[in-house]
């Protein structure tokens, strides 16, 4: 089975939903100035979800490149 069937089944949880919702509200009720606010919170949620991803998977790898290297 692919680890992809695990990976967006530990990650959609961290979508931020109610930030996207609430971004979508005000732009509805034409609070223009709240959606901005709102979304540029939830966009910056979501950049650091998706960069503490990218560590996880990129340092580990990396790193253990680097000793490979040096221990042989």
């Amino acid at each position: 089975m692919p680890i992809t069937v695990f990976l967006i089944a530990g990650i959609f949880p961290l979508v931020p939903g109610a930030g996207i919702y609430f971004t979508a509200y005000y732009f509805i009720v034409n609070d223009n100035v709240q959606a901005f606010v709102k979304g540029l919170e939830t966009f910056k949620i979501a950049m650091a979800i998706s960069l503490g991803i990218v560590f996880v998977f990129a340092l580990p790898q990396s790193l253990f490149h680097l000793l490979g290297k040096s221990d042989g």
